[in-house]
């Protein structure tokens, strides 16, 4: 069954007060991944996520879009 998910902020423009964006991170040589649940602008989850990088050269980390899903009955 397909699901339908509604997106926190736009998903074609990108701008640093935008709300809705958490960070995202996948280890670079497991197969581990996951995201923080704080949610923020996409400007702070930007400058937070390569404050991360520089912390952790192990993993990669990436401000990504909180989508919510949409329940129909």
């Amino acid at each position: 069954m397909a699901g339908v998910y509604i997106n926190r902020a736009d998903p074609l423009l990108r701008r640093a007060s935008d709300k809705g964006y958490r960070i995202g991170w996948k280890h670079k040589y497991n197969f581990e991944r996951g995201h923080f649940d704080e949610e923020m602008t996409y400007g702070e989850a930007k400058k937070k996520a390569e404050e991360l990088q520089a912390k952790e050269p192990d993993k990669v980390f990436w401000p990504e879009m909180i989508m919510d899903p949409k329940f129909e009955m």
